[in-house]
């Protein structure tokens, strides 16, 4: 069915399925990564050694995206959707069958390639569906629900311990109830499938500032997620205050991303990016100067959280304004590829600075990065 010829009862179940779907696989995605790192590490493996075991899963997604939208012009979406999260399930079940350094590098590898599958299906439904005068808050909506997704993984295996098999046999089991949602929502689900497939590639030129965007997000992070908790300790925070004020950072992500899409509805996505990246940048500014007085830090670290999560929504609302059917499919291909690239830059170049020149390091690397995404979509605002 196309997304012209929907209902607007169909098309929110439509929404509502590919979110659900997308949340409950974030789920296992924030599941395995420290569950992965946390076997490695009982093992003995050395931290840099486990930094390489675990860029192999944006190495997959970064290998496989631009092959996607020619398995779902070939397939279908739904068929492609099912495929991958039947693939990650087993994927998960083999890593809980091993200790092996070197399989858990090809698995992990094979599950990137698996996982973003889902991620590039998902969000095209989204943006297919979602309405042209509401799609910044349905995709508020969905970065919401992804966020909450990838923080019930930690928190999952808080609750069942990284011991056994368990925790990998609840990771199988959470793409097995997606399929479920996936096959719930069949009907409901846009038909790209009889459309000329589309090279991902081709959006460096098509749309290159909205690649930029999702590629400076992840950096963020990736730069946030391996280096935040050393700069909190250097700052002078204990291990629990900085692992929090982590959380907080994630929690504005969480929180703020339905106001920050209802705002680019009501005025200008382009316009919106640009105000996020600039307020991003000044907190990352602000923040070596605020340890000593913890509810100011808290307070920017929030916003900070917020405002760099807002330049991922702007990039996926503006790409849905802007492209359908097997455009859109690459689009979100292409994203997929900036999403892996950035995050396989972000803890190595802000390691690097960190190493350098101490907490500024970090402070400076985000502030330039997010400045320039800044002036760039200004820059651009007209041409993509």
């Amino acid at each position: 069915m196309t997304a012209a010829v929907m209902t607007d009862k169909a098309r929110r179940a439509g929404i509502a399925g590919a979110i659900a779907c997308t949340t409950i696989f974030a789920l296992t995605v924030g599941l395995s990564f420290p569950l992965l790192s946390l076997v490695l590490e009982d093992q003995g493996t050395s931290e840099a050694a486990i930094g390489v075991n675990a860029a192999m899963t944006p190495l997959g997604i970064m290998i496989a995206s631009p092959f996607y939208p020619r398995l779902i012009e070939r397939f279908g979406s739904w068929q492609v959707a099912i495929g991958s999260l039947l693939l990650s399930a087993l994927l998960i079940l083999a890593l809980g069958l091993t200790r092996s350094f070197g399989a858990f590098l090809v698995l992990r590898l094979m599950l990137g390639m698996a996982d973003v599958g889902i991620f590039i299906v998902s969000e095209t439904w989204i943006n297919q569906l979602a309405r042209p005068e509401t799609r910044g808050r349905v995709v508020g909506i969905y970065a919401t629900a992804l966020s909450v997704g990838f923080g019930a993984g930690p928190f999952t295996l808080a609750l069942i311990g990284f011991q056994g098999f368990a925790p990998f046999a609840v990771g199988a089991a959470c793409c097995l109830l997606a399929i479920g949602v996936v096959l719930a929502v069949r009907a409901q689900v846009p038909d790209v499938s009889d459309e000329a497939p589309v090279s991902p590639l081709g959006f460096l030129r098509r749309a290159p500032t909205l690649l930029a965007a999702i590629c400076v997000y992840a950096f963020w992070e990736g730069a946030m997620l391996s280096l935040f908790p050393v700069f909190g300790l250097s700052a002078g925070l204990t291990v629990a205050v900085a692992t929090s004020a982590l959380s907080v950072a994630f929690l504005g992500n969480t929180v703020l991303q339905i106001p920050i899409g209802w705002l680019s509805d009501r005025t200008s996505r382009r316009q919106v990016m640009v105000l996020c990246a600039l307020l991003t940048a000044l907190g990352a500014l602000l923040l070596p100067g605020l340890p000593d007085r913890l509810p100011l830090f808290l307070g920017v670290l929030f916003v900070f959280g917020a405002t760099a999560g807002g330049i991922y929504t702007m990039a996926m609302s503006e790409l849905g304004d802007r492209f359908s059917g097997s455009d859109l499919v690459a689009g979100n291909a292409a994203f997929a590829i900036a999403f892996g690239l950035g995050g396989m830059l972000g803890g190595p170049i802000t390691g690097a600075a960190m190493q350098l020149t101490g907490n500024g390091g970090f402070a400076g690397v985000l502030a330039l990065i997010f400045a320039a995404m800044a002036a760039l979509a200004y820059l651009r605002r007209r041409r993509g």
